[in-house]
């Protein structure tokens, strides 16, 4: 990767329950505020759920153009976030 990325915005989805931290996702994504702009979802390493629920969301929603896996890309947070593009 050629420079340093550089999100739009980003939410944290820590201390929220699998399904509330979903329809918070989807929200926002729905919102159109962030449409054409990088967000970067912060939801934690931990034992992986939220991270697994989140992408799958993402591959499967009309309104993400892209989503890359924190780990994937050497994002500041690793496999602790998702970087979607809307």
């Amino acid at each position: 990767m050629i420079g340093k990325f550089e999100p739009d915005a980003s939410i944290d989805l820590h201390g929220r329950r699998p399904d509330a931290a979903l329809e918070y996702l989807r929200r926002v994504a729905e919102s159109g505020r962030y449409r054409g702009k990088a967000l970067v979802v912060i939801h934690g390493q931990g034992r992986g759920v939220l991270r697994e629920q989140v992408r799958a969301w993402a591959r499967d929603s009309s309104l993400v153009r892209e989503v890359w896996a924190g780990e994937d890309y050497f994002l500041p947070g690793g496999g602790g976030v998702t970087a979607l593009f809307l």
